[in-house]
């Protein structure tokens, strides 16, 4: 074997690098992404915080009229003009009635029109620090909302670009002869319904750097930004921006449609449902009918009960997860337990739950019976008993909520897998695989035997496995405790939460739109609406 030769004047010491930093992170086992994966595809253009359709063609009006009455290069000058432009916004909202939320701005504004009683605003300082530097101003992102939250939503829906070579430069994308919306027709839609004065006045104060209350309330109501106007081409433009095809920049034989179908669907339910109406009762209804419309499988309604199917499986581990390390903490604190004693533990407990409620009469039994056992639980009730339990009984009610969905979606596992597998959602973790492929093999298998080495496998070194790839070269960690020589130590905690599936920003879009009604049912012209999308 080689040896290594320590030279004269050299000599091995151990890489000495800097101390890691936990942080609370998100998706401590990396089972979100499916879910991600499938809104996506599902509702493109949007996302959970782009909370007002109005801003599109705002923004979209905001890029051309720098065209015209700037048009520097500069990124810093566009950067400081799209700054001013969006807490002018933000400060307007606060003189007008109704719902405000979802303005980008709006707490600094707050707290200088409500708090510091300020009448006369200095942009610069709002929307910059004295060093140029924007943390601690209305808004922390050097491009703002825009560039944080909205940028990417714009560009995948076609209505705006950066230019080329990734300049740092916004544009909106002029329109075609084509039937398709596009920047410059929202820009030109949107600047139809601001006066002349009122356009001049928002222009000025963004020059000058200065606006007061006197001006701020003279801007609306053109610049509300929670309603776009009804009965205008800038409506019809951005309804038709949300049912034209998802990827408008895209040249494909079969484009995809499917928000424009997830509106259509939404609509239904709101008539059926008469009132009810959250993003989750949406697609609770969606996961309760397995995809189906008429008894025939539905591309979109598949993907929605797909997405759902997913949320159960990833609060359901995450919950066995928190419940798990509540039981680390509550047993040893801060110190140091073997981890083979912590999973024995837990396990034990899990069991005599299970005994103490009727679904089994000892450990000894396999998977099978506790299936057989649960078959007539179901997976919502399951989901609200683990949503309020702790420790050892939340660790119960989350294998009972993974063990409901393979029981009551036995029929669709297949099918779910290869909708997964056909628009390329599966990530690592995924549902449907695991039930497929692995689950069926263990159903011969002890109970207690498989809960012992699905928290020790699946949830506690697959926690360890996804903090190690989050920390990649980096010296931030979301890890939820160390382990040392087959020990672990506690180091925090992580509840489980569904994502958002997007649908509840897409009944704000409907509702700034006039499709419907604060009551949550269709005006006429979501009635209309969803009889042209209907005859299509």
């Amino acid at each position: 074997m080689a040896e290594k030769v320590i030279r004269t004047n050299e000599s091995l010491i151990p890489f000495l690098g800097e101390r890691l930093n936990f942080i609370r992170g998100l998706d401590p086992l990396g089972l979100q992404n499916t879910s991600d994966t499938t809104f996506s595809l599902l509702l493109p253009g949007l996302n959970n915080v782009t909370g007002r359709i109005r801003y599109y063609s705002f923004y979209c009006w905001v890029l051309d009229i720098y065209s015209k009455v700037n048009g520097s290069t500069n990124p810093e000058e566009q950067k400081k003009f799209i700054r001013r432009a969006e807490f002018i916004v933000a400060l307007a909202s606060n003189y007008i009635d109704g719902d405000r939320s979802s303005i980008p701005g709006t707490n600094y504004a707050i707290l200088e029109i409500d708090i510091n009683k300020k009448t006369e605003h200095d942009l610069q300082s709002a929307t910059f620090k004295p060093d140029g530097s924007t943390r601690g101003s209305y808004w922390t992102y050097p491009t703002g909302a825009f560039g944080q939250y909205y940028f990417g939503s714009l560009r995948n829906i076609g209505i705006i670009t950066e230019r080329e070579n990734q300049s740092g430069i916004y544009v909106r994308i002029n329109k075609r002869t084509d039937d398709i919306v596009r920047g410059e027709d929202l820009a030109e839609a949107f600047d139809q319904n601001i006066s002349a004065e009122r356009k001049q006045l928002f222009l000025n104060a963004i020059y000058t750097g200065r606006i007061n209350e006197v001006e701020l309330k003279s801007l609306l109501p053109d610049f509300n930004l929670t309603q776009v106007p009804n009965n205008s081409k800038e409506q019809d433009l951005l309804i038709k921006l949300l049912i034209q095809k998802d990827y408008p920049l895209r040249i494909e034989d079969e484009p995809y449609d499917l928000r424009k179908q997830t509106v259509k669907h939404l609509l239904q339910f709101i008539i059926a449902n008469r009132g009810e109406l959250t993003d989750r009762s949406f697609v609770y209804n969606c996961y309760k009918t397995k995809g189906k419309l008429n008894s025939t499988t539905d591309n979109c309604l598949m993907g929605w009960y797909y997405y759902q199917f997913n949320e159960f499986w990833h609060y359901a581990n995450t919950s066995i997860l928190n419940g798990t390390l509540a039981y680390l903490e509550n047993t040893v604190g801060p110190k140091w337990m073997p981890i083979y004693q912590l999973v024995t533990e837990v396990t034990q407990g899990v069991i005599q739950f299970y005994i103490d409620h009727g679904y089994l009469t000892s450990g000894d039994e396999d998977v099978s019976s506790l299936l057989t056992n649960i078959s007539v639980l179901n997976e919502f009730d399951c989901f609200n008993n683990c949503s309020k339990t702790k420790i050892i009984e939340k660790v119960a009610n989350a294998f009972l909520l993974m063990f409901t969905i393979s029981l009551n979606n036995k029929s669709q596992l297949v099918e779910l897998k290869e909708y997964s597998e056909n628009n390329e959602l599966g990530k690592d973790g995924e549902p449907a695989g695991y039930f497929v492929t692995q689950f069926g093999s263990k159903k011969q298998t002890s109970i207690y035997k498989f809960l012992f080495d699905y928290i020790y496998v699946n949830v506690i070194y697959r926690h360890q496995y996804v903090a190690f790839r989050k920390i990649g070269g980096g010296i931030q960690s979301t890890q939820k405790f160390i382990i040392e020589d087959l020990n672990i130590r506690f180091l925090g905690n992580f509840e489980a939460t569904y994502t958002g599936p997007r649908v509840g920003n897409l009944i704000a879009f409907l509702k700034d739109l006039h499709m419907v009604t604060p009551e949550n049912s269709l005006t006429d012209h979501g009635v209309l609406l969803l009889n042209n999308l209907n005859a299509l």
